[in-house]
């Protein structure tokens, strides 16, 4: 594990189980508990920056890239892909990054709260996780319960698959491209400047990563690994979330034991670090303090 410091920040560089390298950040105190920030698909660890901006200064930050986008490596082939590829990189930044004997909160968005399901089982993340927010995400049937496409039945599904799976380019930025991510990711009075950095990081997403983790998701059934998470997990949707609607919010609730009832934050989007960075940030607070300080 490499180690580099820049600004208030030290980079790391954690190897996943498979040899992938993993880009990790860590903020903030030593010794201050620690909260973990898993991102989502086709983004980076910077969808989570104006959450981070909210926090106490007081809580150790770890973020990281998901295998394939922002600064992490690449999987090499398509092995590299899918749900339990995801347990073993967050397991290994939990391992890098988590104090002996200490717990952090683990909070992730979409494809990060996917990661964190199926890492119910493993034993590092039992041993490292005291606390669990998850956030515009789901278990099962994403494309069956999206409503990105409005279309009756089967056609609506695989709408959702197609889009999910094309690993075509998006186009230039421009107004129209912009428009049509704000429909499928963001609720209507979302903040521009949130809608910029959204497109920017999607955008920069490479098109054949997207494609191959869309397969994943399409396919994607969590619900066992998740149903072993005990530790207290508090549970957020927005009404308005095309890609995860509130009833995958209603199922995890169900599924994992340590989950409270799921909150719905009226005219919220997919895009929740985005749209709610300081309703995030307090529920993370929270947790963190109620579960992990020292």
């Amino acid at each position: 594990m490499a180690t580099r410091h820049v600004g208030a920040a030290r980079e790391l560089e954690v190897r996943s189980d498979d040899g992938t390298l993993l880009h990790v950040e860590v903020r903030g105190p030593e010794d201050g508990p620690t909260v973990v920030f898993s991102h989502c698909w086709s983004t980076s660890l910077a969808s989570w920056g104006p959450v981070v901006r909210e926090l106490d200064p007081n809580l150790r930050v770890v973020l990281y890239d998901q295998r394939g986008h922002g600064r992490s490596q690449v999987p090499l082939t398509k092995a590299g892909y899918g749900p339990h590829k995801l347990a073993d990189d967050l397991c290994a930044v939990l391992e890098a990054t988590v104090p002996e004997g200490r717990r952090a909160v683990v909070a992730g968005h979409s494809m990060g709260g996917m990661t964190i399901m199926a890492s119910g089982a493993r034993e590092t993340f039992r041993d490292k996780v005291g606390g669990v927010l998850l956030t515009n995400t789901g278990a099962v049937e994403l494309p069956q319960r999206s409503t990105v496409f409005p279309l009756p039945g089967p056609l609506g599904t695989v709408a959702a698959k197609t889009f999910l799976e094309a690993p075509l380019p998006l186009g230039p930025r421009n107004a129209a491209t912009t428009a049509a991510l704000k429909y499928i990711t963001m609720g209507k009075d979302s903040d521009p400047r949130m809608v910029q950095l959204c497109v920017r990081m999607v955008h920069e997403c490479n098109g054949i990563v997207r494609g191959r983790w869309g397969a994943v998701m399409n396919e994607l059934d969590v619900d066992h690994s998740a149903s072993r998470i005990t530790a207290p997990t508090v549970v957020v949707a927005g009404t308005a979330d095309k890609m995860t609607p509130p009833w995958h919010a209603h199922h995890m609730a169900s599924v994992i034991p340590g989950a409270d009832l799921p909150m719905e934050i009226n005219g919220v989007g997919h895009m929740g670090p985005l749209e709610m960075p300081e309703y995030l940030a307090e529920q993370v607070g929270k947790l963190a303090n109620e579960h992990v300080a020292a």
